[in-house]
């Protein structure tokens, strides 16, 4: 079947639904993009998660008493969908009004069962989605070196000699040569601004990097490039699959993972998350107990 944004609920204006709607729910096919820099659908060069914290969740109990709080929704990249960020909104908004059977704990189970279930027939995978209140727990994410700093990294004069010019992403900005030791890299910044590739409003993301590469890599040029995207029109986990596929092109990394922290619009954030091992999954993402400890500006 085509795919067609115009069928979705994007750049519309909606009434918010106040009772249960599943059918609100929109999917979009991650291969629509990967196409474009090289990614095979059916053979990934990662493995990972995406991970939605929707903040403005509530429901009514069976008795009208209303339950407030937020939802953490974590399902594979390995998923043919992604679901489109409005339509979640808007149906996580029709339980506003909606009386869920039972009280207290087993409502929330109830609900939490109801929403995974549609996510999991919407996207054709299993999706799991967990109920925090304010007495959640946080971990933080993987120490790593702030490239924010770059007066200290590369020094004043270099920095101030360094023409950042390039808003559209340009892979070859990225730098380094082969040394033949393994160089293990990690390092974050909060440089990284994308665009909406529907509605074109700003997005602003903290990115976290590691690599394991025989490279010894430019970090201003890394810097340089994730500027670079300034411009750019993707969705979230798009200029993250992107970003990986660059680095894994051009270091030909032992290791890798790329991961971003986007700040929250609509009372949701999406924080993707792509790996080439297993274990390099950080569990300040993936964990189903704790929440994700926030950045400045989260």
């Amino acid at each position: 079947m085509e795919f067609n944004l115009h069928d979705s609920l994007l750049g519309k204006k909606n009434l918010y639904p106040e009772n249960y709607n599943p059918s609100l729910l929109f999917r979009i096919p991650r291969a629509e993009n990967r196409v474009h820099y090289g990614i095979d659908n059916a053979q990934l060069p990662f493995m990972g998660i995406d991970v939605w914290n929707c903040y403005e969740f509530s429901f009514l109990c069976q008795n009208g008493l209303p339950v407030s709080g937020m939802l953490k929704i974590i399902y594979p990249a390995e998923s043919q969908y992604l679901v489109e960020s409005k339509s979640l909104k808007l149906y996580l908004n029709s339980f506003n009004m909606e009386r869920i059977s039972h009280f207290g704990k087993e409502a929330i189970s109830n609900v939490c069962n109801l929403i995974s279930n549609d996510l999991s027939n919407l996207l054709e995978v299993k999706v799991k989605v967990v109920y925090f209140d304010n007495s959640a727990e946080t971990l933080k994410p993987f120490e790593a070196l702030n490239l924010k700093n770059l007066t200290e990294i590369v020094g004043e004069k270099q920095l101030r000699g360094t023409d950042f010019s390039d808003f559209n992403e340009s892979p070859a900005l990225l730098e380094g040569c082969k040394t033949g030791e393994l160089q293990k890299y990690a390092f974050q910044t909060d440089l990284l601004r994308s665009n909406c590739r529907v509605t074109n409003q700003p997005d602003w993301g903290d990115l976290f990097l590691y690599l394991e590469t025989t490279y010894k890599i430019d970090l201003l040029s890394a810097v340089k490039y994730l500027v670079s995207f300034r411009k750019e029109n993707h969705f979230h986990e798009e200029v993250v699959e992107m970003i990986y596929k660059r680095f894994y092109d051009m270091f030909e990394p032992q290791k890798l993972l790329v991961a971003a922290m986007y700040t929250r619009r609509g009372g949701i954030d999406i924080n993707p998350l792509r790996a080439s091992h297993s274990d390099l999954i950080d569990p300040a993402f993936s964990s189903d107990t704790c929440l994700l400890a926030k950045t400045l500006r989260q």
